[in-house]
């Protein structure tokens, strides 16, 4: 009782600072994490808006393309047009795509007497900061590590049609990309046979914003069994260069021939042949 008593104590006095983007469902997930934890320092990092370059592609592709970004910003609106701003009562960082890893960032840590850093949507985390705070870098990973990694990690599991495959990965970020030990995954349960890929993605991070915080405050008093990441047979990697006009068009096709009816038919038995890591009951 003692022992749990002084976790406890040391918990309530950890700060945190959230390293993240700067569109509004980053947004979203900054409030849902002052909710819970003692959020002190918000990192934004402008989104590389390198996904969206289309002056390549044939006049078809590029309105296919534009059409999908439309959705997407449509849908975000949608879910998380409520939070336009960060929460006002934090002290807020802005820089731009690339610059996070910079000396003015470990001396923002440094002022604001950071504990704890939480990733969410930057881009990667250089040794730097990794050294400076040994197992108390975390990280929200959309997909789930192992069977998905680098890029579009709950859109390519669309296009091949393995829904079971779509959530969240909360793990301990390491210098290797998306390969630190886990604290915990989930998948999506609200899913509807009426969404369409944008509406799966967000309801993904809406999930992600109620559970995060709660898995952090478990791991920070002891209460989390990590588990190391290890290669399962059949995972796949996707760059960027994978997001193209014909997985998109693979991915709205599934959906429309019932894809996602299909996977909630036999959900339980598609869940168990790909296993994750709980850690939460709540």
């Amino acid at each position: 009782m003692i022992c749990l008593r002084a976790k406890m104590k040391n918990y309530l006095k950890m700060n945190i600072a959230l390293f993240t983007s700067n569109h509004l469902r980053h947004k979203y997930f900054a409030a849902e994490i002052a909710k819970q934890l003692s959020l002190k320092l918000i990192v934004s990092e402008e989104k590389n808006n390198a996904i969206q370059e289309i002056s390549t592609y044939n006049e078809a592709e590029r309105e296919l393309l534009e059409n999908h970004f439309q959705k997407r910003q449509a849908s975000e609106e949608q879910f998380f047009g409520e939070y336009q701003n960060f929460p006002s009562a934090i002290a807020i960082e802005k820089m731009e795509f690339g610059t996070i890893n910079s000396q003015n960032t470990l001396n923002l840590l440094k002022i604001h007497k950071i504990d704890c850093v939480l990733l969410f949507g930057t881009s990667i985390i250089k040794a730097d900061i990794l050294q400076k705070y040994p197992d108390k870098v975390i990280n929200l990973h959309l997909g789930l590590s192992p069977y998905y990694k680098g890029s579009g990690t709950n859109f390519f599991p669309i296009v091949n049609n393995e829904f079971e495959c779509i959530g969240a990965t909360i793990h301990l970020a390491i210098k290797s990309v998306d390969a630190g030990a886990i604290l915990h995954q989930f998948r999506p349960d609200n899913i509807q046979d009426s969404d369409d890929l944008h509406a799966i993605g967000n309801k993904t991070i809406q999930m992600a914003g109620k559970i995060y915080p709660k898995i952090v405050q478990h791991y920070l008093l002891g209460k989390i069994t990590l588990q190391a990441q290890n290669e399962v047979e059949g995972s796949k990697i996707y760059r960027l260069k994978d997001f193209t006009p014909d997985t998109i068009r693979t991915a709205n096709k599934i959906i429309i021939n019932g894809g996602v009816a299909e996977y909630l038919e036999n959900k339980n038995q598609r869940m168990a042949s790909k296993p994750i890591v709980s850690n939460c009951n709540e």
